[in-house]
């Protein structure tokens, strides 16, 4: 079961240098904003490890598209075919891992495994030239069919050739174990082709008959016998098509499904063929035409095979929750490496699977923090401001007492960090000293409040009435019952309490309305955020003020 251990890629298309230990990895899932590069590790792997001779390279995929720098990958490989190692093959070349310190060293000693480093090399000519290398000798050519053994295959959009019996293909392959596990000699495809021709062969074709005996009669006149001649099917137009008997169901070819189905099949087979001597499997965005249900099943099927070793890439969340956090790898534009996250970090995994995808996390307290932020966001979108979308920064919620504990997980992981929290809770007050002296953006409420009194301490009164009487509109009473009770050891509230600006008012409605929930959720976060928004540049020199500013500042400077 042929693995890689080490991939390393010079100015191949939007990498200049890159260097990545995988070790002893057999499943990596590798992620990152858009044009990162996730995809050229992925065509990088398949080019260095192509098992055909007649790979296209273009100047477009050069670094830069400059070929004065040829294109390297190198992939250093362990668990290789036994033939490999063989000393008439490339036993000479044979490298040694440390798997204890994931070093490869070019002499092999008894604590090493065993590894073979095959090179890419193409120049301005264009030409792909691979070769296996090792300091201690003169770089050998690793020809086409050797590579093969390798059994990579990469699951594309262009997977209809999967599906048909030619040479080269991944059931040709698998026809080749059959028949040479029974015994067996011969192309059963083939067999069935002469059989068909010898049928063709004693079809008389009547409805030729008129042009050969015209055709016959001009050959004679020019001195030339073809009285024997008959129409029929010619040999080489058989074998060359051989590649057209593929995969049907109900007459109609498996290449008419849709993707998804085509992506699954394609991946079936590849399974199959490395049950007897593993393989290297890439499938870029492993989403793609499936439902979230199927995509997950498949990418925990693939977790927890024993094929070989597997590459995905994904942009999906339901993807991300089936898997373990020590298996996903991040891509950065511009990285020299890979950022793998710990095991750890499971939990933040599950709670946040979307967050991971993003280039910098704004972690909440609750839904109530994270509507305001969707709030903010929109604002700024109507203002002509970038959205934390184009930002690449994601709202994830902590769900209260784990908030700072998932802002340590994101920190860990290489994401810069900010925290959007209450000060309700004195012992928090040291967790926020901590995570602040560690590099966390923390942007919290007065001592002793919540955002909701917070706001209601802050907002114009004209904002306090807007949000009242929206509750009103849909408790009623209850409401008001519940501003009383919070008020009633200030006195009785007046019959126009709603047109009076008090502060004692101000702290019973907030009390009211964090004691009630009335905003505890995405979505009526979203509305309280929204009016907040519409009051920002009337509420003065205010702790409201204040956070939404250093929000709104820390969101643009992503």
């Amino acid at each position: 079961m042929a693995k890689i251990h080490t991939l390393k890629i010079s100015n191949f298309r939007s990498i200049k240098d890159f260097e990545q230990v995988f070790g002893q990895s057999s499943f990596v899932c590798i992620i990152g904003r858009g044009d990162s590069g996730k995809t050229t590790i992925l065509d990088a792997i398949s080019y260095v490890l192509c098992g055909s001779w007649n790979l296209s390279i273009y100047d477009t995929d050069f670094y830069d598209c400059n070929v004065d720098e040829p294109i390297e990958i190198e992939a250093t490989l362990y668990d290789l075919p036994s033939k490999l190692l063989q000393e008439s093959k490339f036993g000479l070349y044979i490298r040694g891992i440390d798997m204890t310190t994931g070093t490869v060293h070019d002499a092999l000693e008894d604590s090493h495994v065993e590894a073979l480093t095959i090179r890419l090399t193409v120049g301005r000519d264009l030409e792909p030239r691979w070769c296996v290398t090792n300091t201690r000798q003169e770089d050998i050519e690793i020809r086409a069919s050797d590579r093969a053994s390798l059994n990579m295959f990469f699951v594309s959009d262009y997977t209809d050739r999967h599906f048909s019996w030619s040479k080269g293909s991944p059931l040709y392959s698998l026809l080749k174990q059959d028949v040479n596990a029974s015994q067996e000699y011969g192309n059963p495809i083939i067999d069935a082709l002469r059989d068909a021709k010898s049928k063709i062969d004693d079809y008389s074709f009547t409805q030729l008959d008129s042009v050969m005996s015209r055709i016959q009669s001009s050959a004679a006149d020019l001195g030339i016998d073809i009285q024997q001649a008959n129409s029929t099917i010619d040999l080489k137009d058989i074998y060359v098509k051989e590649g057209k008997v593929t995969l049907h169901e109900d007459n109609i070819p498996f290449r008419l499904k849709g993707k998804g189905s085509r992506r699954l099949l394609s991946i079936a087979i590849q399974v199959e063929v490395s049950k007897s001597g593993g393989g290297i499997l890439l499938i870029d965005e492993i989403e793609q035409g499936l439902e979230p249900d199927r995509a997950q099943h498949l990418a925990k099927t693939l977790m927890g095979s024993d094929m070989g070793q597997v590459f995905i890439t994904t942009h999906s969340r339901d993807v991300l929750v089936e898997l373990s956090a020590g298996n996903l790898f991040r891509m950065s534009k511009g990285a020299k490496s890979l950022f793998q996250f710990n095991a750890s970090l499971q939990a933040v995994l599950r709670a946040n699977p979307e967050a991971f995808f993003a280039k910098k996390v704004l972690v909440c307290e609750g839904e109530t923090e994270v509507g305001i932020l969707r709030a903010i966001n929109s604002h700024g979108v109507t203002n002509g401001k970038g959205s934390a979308s184009l930002k690449g920064v994601r709202f994830a919620t902590g769900k209260g007492s784990t908030q700072f504990s998932y802002a340590e997980g994101f920190l860990h992981a290489g994401y810069p960090v900010c925290v959007f929290c209450d000060s309700d809770v004195q012992s928090t007050k040291s967790q926020k000293e901590e995570l602040a002296g560690k590099g966390v953006v923390v942007i919290d409420c007065e001592e002793g409040l919540c955002i909701e009194k917070q706001i209601f301490k802050d907002l114009p009164w004209a904002g306090v009435q807007e949000l009242v009487n929206a509750q009103i509109s849909i408790f009623n009473g209850s409401v008001v019952d519940s501003i009383k009770s919070r008020y009633v050891t200030h006195g009785e509230l007046k019959p126009n309490w709603i047109e009076i600006d008090d502060f004692n008012l101000r702290s019973a409605t907030g009390a009211a309305a964090s004691k009630n929930k009335w905003y505890k959720s995405i979505s009526n976060g979203e509305e309280l955020g929204h009016v907040c928004c519409s009051y920002l540049e009337k509420i003065g020199d205010k702790r409201l003020k204040s956070i939404f500013t250093d929000l709104i500042n820390w969101i643009e400077n992503a």
